[in-house]
């Protein structure tokens, strides 16, 4: 019975790992198996007895640092995006870690790049091929506004250590020739219309 158990236990363990590799490197991730009335923990280590640092409700969405893998636990170090903050997560203090079964990861949506000016940068998936992870950036769009229509987008692969998750406010350029309105990004949902109509048309 206890080899039985033990088995079992492996096992779990096994699948939990795997699932989480598939989606890894998540760029964002959404908090679940939480109920709806309480938080998640965030903690100042990877750790359940350190420190608590903060505190996440369900559903919140953040941003993903990075992912570790402590024991028989994945840890990713989360961040709050701008302008989609909680009263217990939203200053640096209250960055941390919490434990990866809380979370839902997501690869699809703005992002900043390393050493380029922000230019509402939009994800659209990721990937691991040989320990290389990587993901797939909408770096340029031609759009005509006259006719509300999208013509064309650029993407290219972009290695995952070089990106940063963020909001429609936390990735809009401050450069006013690049933004002459400011504000925040709104072509994200533009580019998703136009894959959606592509794969339609199975172009």
């Amino acid at each position: 019975m206890k080899i039985l158990l033990l088995l079992l236990t492996i096992m779990t363990l096994s699948l939990s790992t795997e699932n989480i590799e598939k989606v890894y490197p998540g760029l964002f991730a959404s908090v679940v198996n939480v109920a709806s009335n309480d938080t998640l923990n965030v903690r100042s280590e990877p750790n359940y007895k350190a420190k608590k640092v903060g505190e996440i409700p369900s559903k919140f969405f953040m941003g993903i640092e990075k992912c570790k893998t402590v024991e028989n636990s994945t840890w990713c170090h989360v961040y709050p995006l701008v302008q989609n903050w909680y009263e217990k997560f939203w200053e640096e203090k209250n960055i941390g870690w919490v434990n990866a079964r809380y979370l839902k990861f997501s690869n699809h949506g703005y992002v900043n790049i390393a050493g380029e000016e922000k230019n509402c940068f939009y994800a659209l998936k990721c990937r691991e091929i040989e320990d290389k992870k990587e993901c797939l950036v909408v770096y340029e769009l031609n759009y005509d506004y006259k006719k509300d229509k999208m013509i064309e987008i650029k993407s290219k692969w972009i290695e995952r250590k070089k990106l940063k998750g963020e909001s429609m406010f936390g990735a809009v350029s401050e450069n006013r020739e690049i933004n002459p309105e400011g504000g925040y990004c709104t072509t994200g949902k533009m580019i998703d219309e136009y894959l959606k109509k592509v794969k339609k048309q199975g172009k």
